[in-house]
């Protein structure tokens, strides 16, 4: 029996400009992930957002943390965190 990635929950905070919902999204993707559920928070100032994904692997050989520091280097992106839920492969 081997562990493989199902899904991860992504918390990313930014700065609410403009392009930066493209930039992260397009970065997911472009980085082999496929995005499942997305939802968007802004906070009562106007100038700060949470986007919140849940993203799922292409293939086995991408890393959630890779994706979270690539996110992190993004113009505008204050803090990434992310929680990894796991899928139990059964060996026929």
């Amino acid at each position: 029996m081997r562990s493989s990635p199902d899904h991860a929950r992504m918390f990313i905070e930014y700065a609410a400009s403009e392009g930066a919902m493209p930039r992260m999204l397009g970065l997911v993707e472009r980085r082999g992930f496929i995005v499942r559920r997305a939802a968007m928070a802004e906070q009562p100032c106007g100038r700060r957002a949470t986007l919140a994904l849940t993203v799922e692997p292409r293939d086995s050989s991408r890393s959630i943390d890779v994706l979270a520091r690539q996110l992190g280097r993004l113009h505008g992106v204050g803090r990434v965190a992310h929680e990894t839920a796991l899928i139990q492969e059964q060996a026929a």
